[in-house]
């Protein structure tokens, strides 16, 4: 007698099992990726290629660094590149009179400068001006204290950044008063009127 064949009719599901789990993975990796920054980015592609994108955030700083040491502004703007953007730290202490967020006249061509290099990226990159201070207490009659400084001062920037020609709804304007203090490593060897006048800052972050 001619033994029948016994043919696996539930094959199939192993193929569809591995279908579904390679769905499952490719939406994971989807994820994580939507998580990262585009400066993180960045440096992934980097560090891959061994060349820096075009137009990247890292060349940006370049640049600005360039500007920055041409001009002998070291005391006037730092840059730090970091997982969540570009930030450029500007002193309000010499930007601004104390207790003032009207800029000081002999720096408004300096400060000009510093944000016209940052017009070419604004179509490729969004924009957050911060305020900051330091925790000294600030109060006027008027009832303004050191969150409507900081947030003042942040605007002050925000419209010359807008005046330059970056559009305003690629700016948002952020007031941190004194709730945002720099890293102890960043202020290691400095004396008391140092470390209040590193935290009096406005940054600019490219992202």
């Amino acid at each position: 007698m001619k033994r029948r064949t016994v043919h696996n009719e539930e094959g199939w599901l192993l193929s569809y099992a591995d279908l579904i789990t390679n769905l499952l993975v490719f939406f994971a990796m989807l994820l994580g990726a939507s998580e990262i920054s585009r400066s993180r980015m960045q440096q992934i592609a980097s560090q891959l290629s061994g060349e820096e994108p075009p137009a990247s955030l890292a060349s940006i700083q370049e640049e600005i660094e360039a500007r920055i040491e041409s001009q002998g502004l070291e005391e006037m703007v730092r840059t730090d590149l970091t997982d969540e953007g570009l930030k450029l730290s500007l002193n309000s202490g010499l930007m601004f009179d104390s207790g003032s967020a009207i800029v000081r006249t002999e720096q408004e061509d300096v400060l000009r400068g510093m944000l016209q290099t940052l017009v070419p990226y604004a179509e490729r990159y969004d924009f957050a001006v911060e305020g900051h201070t330091d925790s000294t207490p600030f109060g006027t009659p008027d009832g303004r204290t050191n969150w409507e400084l900081s947030t003042d001062r942040a605007n002050a920037v925000r419209r010359r950044l807008s005046g330059v020609g970056v559009a305003e709804e690629n700016i948002r304007v952020e007031g941190y008063a004194d709730t945002v203090p720099l890293p102890e490593d960043d202020l290691e060897g400095l004396s008391e009127a140092e470390r209040l006048a590193r935290h009096r800052r406005v940054i600019v972050k490219i992202y």
